[in-house]
């Protein structure tokens, strides 16, 4: 039996955070990879089945960057890349199986980068900055009216 999948926005709220989580576990586990070599060979068939090496421009761009901070600091990135994956993961999970609690967690995550948002936008206006803003006022204005909705049941 499979779990019952969300309605409308709340799905695509819930697959968002889904591949987000997934994004920000796929770059703890890489950041880790830079600094340990034991995690390294771990974390190697992943590397290759995902074809993650340093042959982009992208990911050399990236490397360089983190080859600069000290490996405490690179560590410090990686374990916080993993928490929020994490974080991510449950609420995306939560959303999509309407768990009651996940509306809430959701309220929360995404309020709390909306100051951080708004004072991107200010300091360096750009599409992509307002764009970003505006997509999370906008989630959480649908998560609000779905929770007031459940209230009213």
């Amino acid at each position: 039996m499979t779990p019952p999948s969300p309605r409308g926005g709340l799905a695509l709220i819930a697959l968002f955070k889904l591949v987000k989580g997934m994004v920000l576990l796929l770059v703890g586990a890489a950041l880790l990879r830079l600094v340990d070599p034991e995690i390294a060979t771990f974390l190697a068939p992943a590397v290759e089945l995902l074809h993650l090496h340093g042959h982009s421009r992208l990911v050399h761009s990236l490397l360089l960057k983190v080859s600069a901070l000290s490996s405490h600091s690179v560590f410090l990135m990686a374990y916080a890349s993993l928490l929020y994956s994490v974080f991510l993961l449950i609420e995306g999970c939560g959303l999509w199986l309407e768990a009651s609690w996940a509306g809430y967690m959701a309220v929360i995550s995404t309020s709390v980068f909306l100051p951080v948002e708004f004072y991107e936008v200010l300091r360096q206006i750009s599409l992509m900055h307002v764009t970003i803003f505006l997509l999370n006022v906008a989630i959480l204005g649908y998560l609000l009216a779905q929770l007031e909705r459940r209230s009213l049941r």
